[in-house]
Parts: structure tokens; C-alpha cells; sequence
């Protein structure tokens, strides 16, 4: 194709027509992809689509707790099982305690869909309680979505800038673990199974690595489309929200 200049007339070919078609499309759907919405399916990194279900906006890395999904498997069995879910995020109160929850990647309005992070690195502000506080959890009742320290919870404060008051730090989700929750991630090598049965794992206690402690169990993967089932062989991080390990205990 050429190009032409300003007030010279142009005959367009079908196959160019549906060129010109083809590229707009393909920009639109990955400007989709980038804002999180139309996501195809696939493994995602620890992010997720969360609906502000509180009357008042939340600021980007503010937390809030997953109480609900907006479309359960009763409602449409088809899109649970095929599409990303969309939780439903709201303030920690007394009542959701122990609930899990992410971090905000953009500001959210209210009824907002947006993408938040529940395993991986993030920045957050964090109220720090006490200067040996390893840990960070959201302050109950705040009313934007704020963090304090505390010496157990699933989201380890990896690097923090003081050791008293509101202090920016980097926050591991997922993979921490404590003395109290157990909740953390594994490496997982996949033996076989699909994304619609889910996959028998082995269960790397110490990171990948073959020699260490090893469980066997069932890992869940819903955000990868059924027709693109994992090969044997392949390492993937589960979490305890998709992970049921025998041996004695459930992790």
C-alpha cells in the first residue's frame, strides 16, 4: 500500500477495506485488555476485576476486602466458569475480618469496576503500629480503605520508608504467610488434569525445588479458558483460595 497526497482521489480495494477493519479492531481489543475490561481468558498476575460497592470513591492502593462476586455460578454458570470474575469489594468491618483482600491499581468510584491486586508486589500506605510489625492488614471501619501494621496477616511489608506513622511501603500479597494464617503460595508442577476438572499438582514447600518437601493436591485455575489446558510438566504459583493440598492439612 501507498500513500497519497491531500485532494487526490482514492480507490480502495476490498482486501485493503478489510485490512484498515482488522487493525482498528485489534487496537481497540488490546486498549480493552490494558483498561481490564473484555479480558480474554488466560493466566492472569495476581490481578483481578473488583466493583466498589461503597457510597464513597477509594484512591488507587487503598484496600478492599473480596465480600462477594457479581455474577455467582446460580446466576450464569456459563460466564463463572468462562470469564474473569468480578468481585465485590467493600470496607473492612469487625463482621469481615479474615476476609481476603486486594489493593487497588486505579481509583475507583462507586460502582466502579476496576483492577486491584491480591498476589504480587504493590505500594501502600501503611499506618505502622509498632516498629517490629511485619505485616499489614486494613484498619476496620475506614472509610478509605486504609492499612495498619500488625505482627500477622498475608501481606508482608517487604520495605517500608519509617518505622512509625503513615509510612509508603512495599507489600508482598499472597505469598507472605504467617505464623497464623499459613496463607501463602507454592510452586505447583503440574501432573495432568484440565482447567475444567482442575490439576493434579505437586506441591513445592520450599520453592522450586525437587529435592525439598513435597504435598500433592487440586489446583484451580478459573481464569483459563477451558479449551487451553495446562501441559504436564509446567510451574505455576498456587494460593490457598485455589489450592486444596492433601497430607493432613488444607493450604
Amino acid at each position: 500500500m501507498e500513500k497519497v497526497r491531500s485532494g487526490e482521489s482514492v480507490t480502495i480495494k476490498a482486501s485493503t477495506w478489510n485490512s484498515f477493519i482488522d487493525a482498528a479492531n485489534y487496537v481497540k481489543e488490546a486498549r480493552q485488555n490494558q483498561r481490564g475490561k473484555g479480558l480474554k481468558s488466560g493466566i492472569q498476575t495476581g490481578i483481578v476485576l473488583v466493583k466498589n460497592a461503597e457510597s464513597e470513591q477509594r484512591d488507587r492502593f487503598a484496600a478492599l476486602v473480596l465480600s462477594d462476586i457479581a455474577v455467582p455460578p446460580n446466576l450464569n454458570e456459563d460466564e463463572f466458569v468462562s470469564c474473569p470474575p468480578v468481585f465485590i469489594g467493600q470496607k473492612m468491618t469487625e463482621e469481615r475480618e479474615g476476609k481476603p483482600y486486594a489493593i487497588l491499581l486505579e481509583p475507583l468510584a462507586k460502582d466502579q469496576i476496576g483492577r486491584a491486586m491480591v498476589l504480587g508486589i504493590v505500594p501502600a500506605k501503611v499506618t505502622i503500629q509498632d516498629a517490629d510489625d511485619q505485616y499489614a492488614v486494613p484498619t476496620p471501619g475506614s472509610t478509605t480503605g486504609a492499612l495498619q501494621s500488625d505482627s500477622t496477616g498475608v501481606a508482608r511489608i517487604l520495605w517500608k520508608a519509617g518505622g512509625a506513622g503513615s509510612q509508603w511501603c512495599l507489600l508482598q500479597l499472597g505469598g507472605a504467610g504467617s505464623g497464623a494464617g499459613g496463607e501463602k503460595a507454592y510452586m505447583c508442577k503440574v501432573g495432568g488434569g484440565s482447567a475444567k476438572a482442575g490439576y493434579q499438582v505437586t506441591v513445592y514447600l520450599n520453592g522450586r525445588d525437587d529435592s525439598g518437601s513435597t504435598e500433592s493436591g487440586t489446583l484451580y485455575v478459573p481464569d483459563l479458558a477451558l479449551d487451553a489446558d495446562l501441559p504436564s510438566g509446567a510451574w505455576i504459583i498456587g494460593h490457598k483460595c485455589a489450592l486444596k493440598a492433601t497430607g493432613g492439612n488444607d493450604t
